[in-house]
This record gives structure tokens, sequence and C-alpha cells, in this order.
């Protein structure tokens, strides 16, 4: 095959896939811009309902007296699956009920209910009850991953069409690479004519932007097929409650003292309540606010709080795992810190971009 024909087929490849996908692209980019600073963002505008004045000589009340008011706040047809439990000094509990329809169509099929109750954990008070599911950063968020149509059909989009981006990726850089390595030609290719009139100056910010963002887009885009296809979930050694031994009420401080006993430098705990009868207590210790990798996580029985297993810290783990823990860290640049997340945030304008960027040079030709 001839130099010619080859480029010409990448040409074909990529402004097909680029139709195809490129909507989807679009709305991925973007949603991941705004989405890359939300922690931040819901520090500012929720503040009230994030922090709480700390009585004088104050310490947090026992999570199974806790436990009871989020309940009472959350209504019995509401069930409590996870708390998130900072250890910041004024910040509060935050519990969380979850019940989702996975093969529902459309935003609100999706959710049956999704509701948090954020808690005075120095006095019980219920400080703000929220239906998350109306809450801006849920909506950008499930914009995202299933485009607002649920897993069944809009994470299928999403997949297939991230592969597709993959593909232009690799196609863009075959289509940029300069014919000869002069000064002239390499000019044209590493900078953009901003002076030029239209049609070169959307050429140049196709091309040239996105031949800088490569990189970026490219790590970003596999984390989330990694994501997507179920490839970051480890096999876990199968352990479960002892069903002889069931009570009426959880040990939940036994359960919570032993794993701040063991992570004594934690950050906040994500306290995983079991579904069925048999499950157990999932506890990750997150030993930053920043980054998800750093953990420990650990198993406990439900009924007697014993310590059924504990995983491995991050440091101690075979590389294979730890870039398995980064990959939703790698995916939304918090890996590199606020740094990675400016990165992230400019990637997603870019990958935003080029399909508007690329139709036009495509619309440009056609009318020609």
């Amino acid at each position: 095959m001839s130099h010619l024909n080859f480029k010409k087929i990448i040409r074909f490849l990529h402004l097909w896939l680029g139709l195809i996908s490129g909507l989807v692209v679009f709305v991925l980019g973007l949603t991941g811009s705004i989405y890359a600073f939300a922690d931040e963002i819901k520090e500012w505008i929720y503040k009230d309902r994030l922090y709480v004045e700390v009585p004088a000589g104050a310490s947090h009340l026992p999570l199974s007296q806790l436990l009871p008011l989020a309940e009472q706040a959350m209504g019995k047809e509401h069930k409590i699956s996870r708390g998130e439990l900072s250890l910041e000094k004024g910040r509060t509990y935050m519990f969380r009920a979850l019940k989702l329809n996975r093969e529902a169509f459309g935003y609100w099929n999706y959710y049956d209910y999704y509701y948090k109750v954020y808690l005075n954990p120095y006095t019980g008070q219920v400080i703000y009850k929220e239906n998350a599911k109306n809450e801006f950063f849920t909506v950008v968020l499930a914009l995202h991953m299933n485009l607002l149509m649920g897993d069944r059909v809009g994470h299928f989009i999403v997949q297939w069409s991230v592969v597709c981006f993959v593909v232009l990726l690799l196609s863009g850089v075959v289509l940029w690479w300069p014919k000869k390595w002069k000064r002239k030609q390499l000019k044209k290719s590493f900078k953009v004519k901003w002076d030029a009139k239209f049609k070169r100056l959307n050429y140049d910010l196709h091309n040239v932007t996105g031949f800088y963002s490569f990189l970026i887009l490219m790590i970003i885009a596999l984390t989330g097929l990694m994501w997507s296809f179920e490839l970051t979930t480890e096999k876990k050694s199968k352990v479960f409650s002892d069903t002889t031994r069931m009570v009426d009420v959880m040990p939940a401080d036994r359960i919570l003292d032993q794993a701040l006993k063991a992570s004594p430098e934690t950050a906040y705990f994500l306290y995983n309540f079991p579904a069925a009868k048999s499950g157990t207590v999932n506890v990750s210790a997150y030993q930053s606010e920043m980054n998800l990798y750093d953990k420990v996580q650990y198993r406990f029985d439900r009924y007697s709080g014993a310590l059924l297993q504990k995983g491995l810290e991050f440091n101690k783990q075979a590389l294979g795992s730890r870039l398995i823990s980064m990959n939703y860290d790698l995916h939304t640049g918090s890996v590199l810190g606020l740094t990675g997340k400016v990165l992230a945030f400019f990637a997603g304008l870019v990958a935003a971009a080029l399909p508007l960027t690329g139709f036009l040079i495509w619309w440009k030709k056609g009318k020609k």
C-alpha cells in the first residue's frame, strides 16, 4: 500500500468516525470540563451544608447515635446505603440513600430515589436534606456517563463513542504528522496562525490544539474506557457476615473505631452498609481529600463487628493494582493535584472543540 493510499484510508476513517461520534464527544468534553472542579465549587456554594460551628470542647457523637437520626430524616422508605464521615474539624457527616433502576431508560427513571442527609456530628442536628437527583453536578455527571439515557442505552453509546475517539486521536496524529520536518512545515504544525482568515484559523485550532492535547486526552479516554468496560474492578475474596450471630443493632461504633485505629491518618471514611443479610460492612479509609487512590479498604462482619479482611495500602500494592487504583485520579487529573485538574479542564474544552472545528473543515470542503 502506497503512502498516499494509507493517508486516504486514515482520512476517510477520521472523517466518518468523527461524524458518527462527534456530538457525544462534544458532550463528554464539555461535561468533563464542568465536573473537573466540582469538589472545589461544592466547597464554596454548599458551604452551609458542609461545615458547622464546633462547640467548645465538643467531639463527634458516636456513629450509633447519629445513624438513627439520619434514618429518621431520610424516611423509612429510603434505605441508607453509605455514610461519608469526615475527620476534618467542623465538617458535617453525609448519609446517602440511593436506589437505581439500571434497566430503565431516561434520567428520571434511572433513579428510583437519591437523597443525601447532612448531619452536625457534634450535636446530631439535621443540617440539610438534599434530593440529590435534582442537584446540578449529579445531572452533569449523569450526562457525562450515560447522556441522561440510563445505563442500558446511554452507557452503550458513550462507551463506543469513546472507542471511536481513541481511534480519532491516533488517526489525527497520523494526519497531523508533517511531510517534511523543515522549519516552514513545522511552523504550520506546531503554531496557530491567529491572524489568518477563518478557514485557516479553524484548521489550525483543530490540528494544533489536537496535537498538544493528544497525550492528556488519550489518558482521559483510556481511563474512561477502563471504567466503562469495568476493567478497574479487582476480584475480592468472598467473605460474608456470620448470619448465625444476627443482631438487631449493627455494632457501628466498634467497626468505625477499629478502622480509625488501623488508619489513624485518615481524612474521611466511606462507610458502606450491606444490602444482603450475609453482606459485610465495607469501610474505605481515604488518606487524602484530593486523591481517591490513596486508601485502605476494610470488610467487617455486620453482626459482630469483627474485621474479616484488610486491603493493602497503596504503596504496598503491585504495579498493576496501583494503576487500577489510580484510574479515577488519572481520568480527572487529580493525580497531579490542582495542576492536573487544570490540565483536565482545558483538555475537556479541546475535546469539545475538536468535533466542531472538524465538522467545519468538512463542511467548508463540501461547499467548495
